[in-house]
C-alpha cells in the first residue's frame, strides 16, 4: 500500500497525541502532585528529574528495538502496538491512586508510564524517518509537534481543569481509552510497502548505537542539541509551581499550561512547518530560537511587577509556547535530517536523548535557582544562557555541515524529495 503524504501524517500525527498524554500528565499535573504532597521546590529539582531517567535512557530502548522485532509486523510496528496497550493499562491501575495516598505508589505508576511511552517514542521517531521524505519533514514535525501538544492538553490540562468535578479515578480512564483510540491506524496501516528495499530492511542487530557513533563529529551534534534543548527545560519547567506558588488554582493552571499553552505550541508548529524550508535550517534555528529572549522578558515582568491576573499571564504563555513550537519543529528537523533510514530510531533516539538529558539539567538549575534567588533571579539567568546558546548552535552547524560525511547525507535526501 502506497502511503499518501496526507496518510503518512495521520499515521504520525496519532502516535504523537497519544505520546503527548502521559508526557502533559508527567510535566504540569506530576509537580503539583508533588507541591501538594508537601515537597520543597529544591526536593522536586532533585527528586523530579530522576522521573525523567527513561526518556534520557533511551538509547537503550533503541538497541532492543534494533535487535529484537518482527520483519513481518513491521520492524517499528512491532513495538508500537504493544506498548500503547501497556501504557494504557498503567493508566488504568493509577487510576485507583488518590491524592493523601502514599506518594510512592503515585511515583511507580507515573515511572512505569514514562518507561512505556519512552519506548514507543523511540519506535515512533523511527517510523516517522522511515516514511518521510525530505521535503516532507517541515510538516512532518509540525504535526509531530503540534498533535503532541494536543495530547499534552489532555494529559496536563484537561485533567487538572475537570479533576475536582470529575474525579481522578474517571480522568485516567479517559486518558487510556484514547491512548488506544490513538493506536489504531498504525494497527490498520499494518508493514509500510512504500519503502525501498534498503530503507524496508530491518537488520537485527545491537550495532545500531555503536555505528552512530562512530561518525564523524558526532560529539559536535550532540553538543549543539544539548545546547538548544536545554533552554526548553530551563525556562518552561518552573512554570506550573510558579504559578501555584503565586496561589493560581488548578483549575487556572489547568487552563493556563495545560490548554491555551498546547493550543499556542501547535500554532508555533504550524508556523515553523509553513517556514522552514524556506528560511532552511540554520535560519530556523537561529531565528526561532532568539524569539525565546521575548517570552524571557515576558516573564521577568510578571515577577517584577507582581502581575498574576489571567489578561497579564495568558500574552505571555501564548508567544512563548508559540515560540516553543517553532523552535522544536526546527531542531527536530535536523535531528531527521542527520538520523539514517535503517536505524532512525537508533539515530534520533540518541540524539534525543541528550536533548531530554540538557532540558533536565536545565529543569533542576531553574529550580535550584528560584530557590535560592526567586523567579525572577531564574529567569535573569535564561537571557545569558539564550545568547550563549545561539553563538555555541551556529559555529557547531557550520563544522558539522563542513564535513563530507553530513554534507552527502544531506544531498542525499533533498534528491530524494
Amino acid at each position: 500500500m502506497q502511503l499518501t503524504t496526507s496518510s503518512k501524517l495521520i499515521l504520525i500525527g496519532s502516535l504523537y497525541l497519544s505520546q503527548g498524554i502521559p508526557n502533559g500528565f508527567f510535566r504540569h499535573t506530576t509537580p503539583i502532585v508533588f507541591r501538594e504532597s508537601g515537597l520543597s521546590l529544591e526536593e522536586i529539582a532533585l527528586f523530579y528529574p530522576a522521573l525523567y531517567a527513561p526518556w534520557m535512557l533511551k538509547f537503550i530502548w533503541s538497541i532492543f528495538v534494533d535487535r529484537f522485532h518482527s520483519e513481518r509486523r513491521g520492524k517499528y510496528r512491532s513495538w508500537i502496538i504493544p506498548l500503547q496497550i501497556l501504557t494504557a493499562g498503567t493508566m488504568v491501575g493509577l487510576a485507583n491512586w488518590q491524592f493523601g495516598s502514599s506518594v510512592s505508589i503515585f511515583v511507580l505508576g507515573v515511572a512505569l508510564i514514562n518507561i512505556f511511552s519512552s519506548m514507543q517514542d523511540v519506535s515512533t521517531d523511527g517510523q516517522a524517518i522511515q516514511i518521510l521524505k525530505y521535503g516532507e519533514r517541515g510538516w512532518g514535525n509540525a504535526v509531530q509537534v503540534g498533535t503532541f501538544w494536543i495530547g499534552y492538553v489532555v494529559g496536563g490540562g484537561l485533567i487538572l481543569i475537570l479533576m475536582n468535578s470529575l474525579g481522578w479515578n474517571f480522568l485516567l480512564v479517559a486518558m487510556s481509552i484514547i491512548t488506544l483510540l490513538a493506536t489504531l491506524p498504525i494497527v490498520y496501516y499494518k508493514k509500510l510497502k512504500n519503502l525501498s528495499v534498503e530503507e524496508n530492511s530491518s537488520p537485527k542487530s545491537f550495532s545500531g548505537l555503536l555505528d552512530f557513533l562512530k561518525q564523524p563529529k558526532i560529539l559536535l551534534i550532540l553538543a549543539l542539541i544539548g545546547s538548544y534543548r536545554m533552554l526548553e527545560g530551563f525556562i518552561r519547567s518552573i512554570l506550573p509551581t510558579m504559578f501555584k506558588d503565586w496561589g493560581m488554582e488548578l483549575e487556572g493552571i489547568g487552563l493556563t499550561l495545560g490548554i491555551i499553552a498546547p493550543i499556542s505550541a501547535l500554532g508555533g508548529a504550524l508556523i515553523a512547518g509553513l517556514w522552514i524550508n524556506r528560511l532552511g535550517r540554520l535560519r530556523s534555528l537561529l531565528i526561532f530560537g532568539s524569539l525565546q529572549a521575548l517570552t524571557v522578558l515576558g516573564y521577568l515582568f510578571l515577577n517584577i511587577e507582581s502581575l498574576t491576573s489571567a489578561e497579564w499571564v495568558f500574552p505571555v504563555v501564548i508567544i512563548d509556547h508559540t515560540i516553543s513550537g517553532m523552535t522544536t519543529v526546527a531542531l527536530f528537523s535536523v535531528m531527521m535530517d542527520w538520523s539514517r533510514k535503517t536505524h532512525g530510531g537508533t539515530d534520533y533516539t540518541c540524539m534525543d536523548c541528550v536533548g531530554v538529558f540538557a532540558m533536565m539539567v536545565g529543569a533542576s538549575a531553574s529550580y535550584l535557582i528560584a530557590h535560592y534567588g526567586g523567579y525572577a533571579m531564574s529567569f535573569g539567568f535564561a537571557i545569558l544562557l539564550i545568547l550563549i546558546s545561539l553563538m555555541v548552535v551556529a559555529y557547531l552547524y557550520f563544522c558539522i555541515q563542513s564535513d563530507e560525511h553530513w554534507a552527502v547525507l544531506n544531498v542525499q535526501e533533498k534528491v530524494k524529495v
